[in-house]
């Protein structure tokens, strides 16, 4: 199975992650699509949940170490999809995007493979943590792969994640995206099986960024949320 890692041109936890244990797994990686990062002009929560001021390893150079090629490329650009078929890729894996358009999907053979932060369809969009410590949802990862419509698809496997009592956001923030890692390959051997006849997401509920006005609360929230979680549905 040919694969393509889309990935961020900067320093980044997941991107970095996601080579790592792609190549500790025994995955051959075809070639690495990586974006320049660009002005984000949608509204963002003001409440950090993830690490700052962390040192990672350019993608640029673990690309290097592992011998992978390495394009610096638009990812919904003409020249991204020209590469997707030179190196004639099955499965494209998300490990930094933004939102990849129809064009770029179907050019790969099986599909392209998506981390999601929260349990699919019910928790979509932006903030997902944050939402799930609002709404009262179990707190989770989904992997499927993509449609061209944001967070939907075809899911290939979802798993909740534990939530102690004593967590803070950033904890569950971390246990996320380690569980994310998990099922990356959990999700690849099931592909590997041959399997296809994948349930597609339902339209479930979509978020954007969460408002100030219901971010006042999340640490109140929050702390409820922990105490109830094991109760939750």
């Amino acid at each position: 199975m040919k694969i393509g890692v889309f990935a961020y041109n900067f320093k980044h936890k997941k991107t970095q992650e996601t080579l790592l244990n792609l190549f500790m797994h025994g995955y051959n990686i075809s070639c690495v699509l990586a974006a320049d990062p660009v002005e984000l002009k949608f509204y963002q929560s003001r409440i950090r949940i993830s690490p700052k001021g962390l040192n990672y390893v350019p993608p640029r150079e673990i690309a290097k170490k592992l011998d992978i090629p390495y394009h610096v490329v638009k990812h919904n650009s003409n020249e991204c999809g020209d590469l997707i078929k030179k190196h004639d890729l099955d499965l494209g894996i998300i490990a930094g995007a933004r939102i990849l358009k129809e064009n770029v999907i179907r050019q790969f053979k099986i599909g392209v493979l998506n981390m999601h932060p929260a349990l699919l369809p019910q928790n979509r969009g932006l903030d997902n943590i944050k939402w799930a410590a609002l709404k009262g949802f179990k707190q989770g990862v989904s992997c499927h792969l993509i449609s061209k419509e944001v967070d939907k698809g075809w899911l290939i496997i979802k798993k909740e994640i534990d939530v102690y009592e004593d967590d803070t956001l950033l904890d569950v923030f971390l246990r996320i995206q380690n569980k994310e890692q998990d099922l990356m390959i959990e999700s690849l051997k099931i592909i590997e099986s041959g399997k296809r006849d994948f349930e597609e997401v339902a339209e479930g509920n979509y978020f954007k960024a969460v408002p100030p006005d219901l971010e006042k609360d999340l640490f109140k929230k929050f702390e409820e949320y922990k105490k109830n979680y094991s109760k939750l549905k």
